[in-house]
């Protein structure tokens, strides 16, 4: 019997040795195919065409984890024009770095070696260029990243595929951070004072530890286009560009700031056309908690309040009105400070009014 016990013990531990060097592999296994096992899409990104990865939407973001001292990331420029977008990354959660995109960019050299994670977002495009028809030229197409020699791509996080919370915010020129900046430094074009990453939706999900898509379109209202050619939000809600339909993820939470570039509407107007967006949204998303922020202007606060009057009568408990009455005084595109007291009051009423429920 002891000889037994012995082999059994043995037979674990042998097992438990194999498990844990499966375990390590898994933690360091290189990517065979970076766009399937490296690169996560965060954001609204068209993948249609084979090894690119296009947005409109300042605030897409990518993760990928590499080996090696340096790394830099290409991009299919040539629909750009200037004024050129702006990106942010950073590194293993060091300082964020920023850069006009640009054929080949550099984002870092130097690193001791070991496995290295690295978030790249597309930090700010041109508002007023065309992105919603071809020739796209606010857009960003991202080509892949390039490792230093000896380094390699690996395996994404599972984490990244099974995030704990997935947030969209819905909005206008405010979502999608327009003149969250002032010009600084010589970096006064549109692109640089765009700054998605700064802008009250990034800070939100970044402080909730959200993955998030951020979709906002300047100068849009529910029934009226804007900036660059993007339709109205009811007509543009389900697709990521004029040649790419919505794809199939689904939120956990999804944060409405409409209402500020419909301010001259008749409330009796754009009341119904407001539930008629609720309704879109509860359609594509029939899970998701659905928080409609009044605007930090206040513009149709009452029409919003009662379509989500609305929908609590018709039986819809997951949509949730969210007063922003006293956060915010200032000008129409909150600044760098004016954004971050938005996101930290908006962090408090989604923890108490929407994610505790």
């Amino acid at each position: 019997m002891k000889k037994i016990h012995n082999g059994r013990l043995l037979h674990r531990k042998a097992y438990s040795a194999v498990m844990f060097t499966l375990l390590l592999a898994a933690t360091t296994l290189y990517a065979a195919d970076p766009w399937v096992d490296a690169y996560r899409f965060f954001g609204r990104w068209d993948r249609s065409v084979a090894n690119h990865a296009e947005t409109v939407n300042s605030g897409s973001y990518i993760l990928a984890r590499f080996t090696g001292t340096g790394l830099g990331a290409t991009f299919d420029v040539s629909v750009n024009q200037a004024p050129l977008p702006t990106l942010a990354w950073r590194i293993d959660d060091g300082e964020w770095q920023e850069a006009e995109v640009a054929a080949s960019v550099k984002l870092v050299k130097g690193l001791a070696q070991g496995t290295h994670t690295v978030l790249l977002m597309a930090r700010g495009l041109d508002e007023r260029q065309n992105r919603w028809t071809k020739p796209r030229v606010a857009s960003l197409t991202f080509l892949g990243l390039e490792t230093q020699p000896g380094g390699k791509l690996q395996t994404a996080l599972p984490t990244w595929d099974k995030p704990a919370l997935r947030m969209e915010f819905l909005g206008d020129s405010i979502t999608e951070g327009v003149l969250v900046q002032t010009p600084r430094d010589g970096k006064t074009t549109w692109p640089w004072l765009t700054d998605a990453r700064l802008s009250y939706a990034s800070q939100t999900a970044l402080a909730l530890g959200a993955a998030w898509r951020q979709v906002g379109f300047g100068a849009t209202g529910l029934a009226h286009g804007g900036s660059g050619g993007a339709p109205a939000a009811l007509d543009s809600f389900n697709f990521f560009h004029a040649d790419c339909p919505r794809d199939a993820w689904q939120p956990d939470v999804v944060v409405v700031n409409q209402g500020t570039n419909d301010s001259s509407m008749p409330p009796k107007d754009y009341q119904p056309l407001y539930a008629r967006y609720l309704a879109l949204l509860r359609s594509a998303y029939p899970k998701a908690k659905i928080a409609a922020l009044r605007p930090f202007c206040g513009a149709q606060a009452d029409s919003i309040k009662a379509a989500v009057d609305a929908c609590h009568a018709a039986g819809d408990a997951k949509i949730y009105y969210i007063d922003t009455t006293g956060w915010y005084n200032g000008g129409v595109h909150p600044n760098v400070e004016g954004s971050a007291v938005l996101a930290a009051k908006l962090v408090q009423a989604l923890k108490t009014s929407v994610l505790a429920k």
